[in-house]
């Protein structure tokens, strides 16, 4: 096939109103034809919403949403074999992702020298082809015009010389990763509790005006992208288009007859914070610029990665200190507390001839991991009150010592302050009662209780 070249004077057509249009996809210099004679750059929106403020009828008040970019359209009189570009298009965007697009206005000025603008659109994917519809006549009518049109999609101009300085600046997308730290490890989730953008509770930090906050959320996304750096991580190739934060926290309102309105209330404590967001694996790549093939690879290994984020190491749980691995959730100044996988829930939308999943969506919940027991109530200087962990299917007594304490040999603590005798058959859903750690004993290798003068005590000795 000859390329045609962009502007052929011998063909009167591209003089309608003195221009006419060439396309080319510049990543690969070829050329989609020429004698194209109008062109449709679309719509450009910022998607503001307007917000209904009651009483200000003056005033409208709108929430600024995304940049979006309408469709180009180009309508051309069909000419013979020069339509055979296009179709390449559509097959070389399923294999390989979008390209930059050029489109390439001839005009005549007012003098009628020939002039040029140029469009560059980036990320170009052909949407809709037109094809000519050819209706034989007889030799005395007039045959009908016989058009083509194409339509293609884009995310915003590169490098557009029509275009002023700083519109047509490509923006940079930063990964959205999850973390994944090892389980069964003491001490990891405490090392790592002070990576977050998140203040915690009772830090000043709290309080300082944004712009303070900012700089710091700046420096710990820093320090988290080089302290997590050496961890495996799963990455999902688009970012969430909404991560949803859940805090609260547990007061109890007391009776109160003398009280006005209601009875005085008390605090209970914080409840661990909650993010949940929809996540994408798609095994195609092509949308990431990595090249890859139309059936694309198999997402099922990412999804069986998620599902392991729930489970615990078998050889961890075997000596007794087993726990699902930790996770931090890491998308540019975002940090994520240290936190573990609540649900992991997957849709497998898409797959190859192989019958291999190769398009993914789910869902993701994660809750805080608590890195700290304090010894006190903030409230009131007394005794923190004893707590109450759940028992999972496969929990021993020793895995519910290792959350709480992080050292699995106060399960005998555990054991006697839920009257257990069999620390082997404890049923799964019953909740027990968990010591505060500071009224525990200390224990020596055997786990038996060590008094201040190193003589053992019995197990339900007066040391606790």
């Amino acid at each position: 096939m000859s390329t045609p070249a962009p502007f052929d004077s011998d063909y009167t057509a591209t003089n309608f109103v003195g221009f006419s249009i060439s396309v080319d996809i510049v990543a690969s210099d070829q050329t989609l034809g020429a004698n194209w004679q109008s062109l449709s750059l679309g719509s450009v929106s910022l998607g503001a919403q307007d917000l209904q403020a009651g009483g200000y009828n003056r005033s409208r008040f709108q929430m600024l949403g995304s940049l979006d970019y309408g469709n180009v359209t180009l309508t051309r009189p069909w000419t013979a074999n020069q339509s055979g570009w296009i179709a390449q298009w559509f097959s070389a965007a399923e294999t390989s992702g979008p390209s930059t697009v050029s489109v390439t206005v001839n005009y005549l000025d007012v003098q009628g020298s020939l002039q040029q603008a140029t469009y560059n659109f980036r990320n170009a994917y052909p949407v809709s082809w037109t094809q000519p519809d050819f209706v034989a006549v007889p030799s005395a009518e007039t045959p009908p015009r016989i058009t083509e049109t194409l339509t293609f999609s884009h995310s915003g101009f590169a490098e557009s010389g029509s275009l002023a300085p700083g519109i047509d600046s490509a923006e940079s997308v930063q990964p959205f990763k999850l973390v994944v730290l090892p389980g069964g490890v003491s001490g990891v989730a405490s090392a790592l509790s002070a990576v977050t953008s998140w203040t915690p509770g009772g830090d000043a930090a709290a309080y300082m005006p944004s712009t303070a906050l900012s700089a710091k959320n700046e420096v710990i996304a820093k320090t988290a992208g080089a302290t997590l750096g050496g961890f495996p991580a799963i990455t999902f190739w688009v970012p969430p288009s909404s991560v949803k934060v859940n805090k609260g926290a547990t007061w109890r309102i007391n009776d109160s007859p003398s009280a006005e309105g209601s009875g005085p209330v008390n605090w209970l404590g914080t409840q661990p914070m909650t993010i949940d967001f929809d996540f994408t694996l798609d095994g195609a790549r092509v949308d990431q610029g990595q090249g890859g093939n139309a059936e694309g690879e198999s997402v099922l290994p990412e999804v069986e990665r998620l599902m392991a984020l729930c489970e615990v190491d078998a050889l961890l749980a075997a000596v007794g200190i087993g726990t699902a691995p930790l996770v931090v959730l890491l998308w540019g100044n975002f940090v994520s507390p240290v936190s573990y996988v609540d649900k992991v829930e997957t849709n497998f939308i898409r797959f190859n001839d192989r019958g291999e999943p190769t398009r993914a969506q789910g869902h993701l919940s994660i809750t805080q991991y608590p890195t700290s027991l304090d010894a006190q109530n903030p409230t009131s200087g007394g005794d923190v009150g004893r707590r109450q962990l759940e028992v999972y299917d496969g929990d021993q007594l020793s895995h519910l010592a290792f959350r709480a304490y992080h050292q699995p040999s106060h399960w005998r603590d555990i054991a006697d302050a839920n009257d257990i005798n069999d620390p082997l058959r404890v049923r799964a859903g019953r909740s027990l009662v968990i010591p505060d750690k500071s009224t525990l004993p200390r224990r020596g290798e055997s786990g038996r209780p060590v008094s201040t003068s190193g003589i053992s005590s019995s197990p339900n000795g007066a040391g606790r």
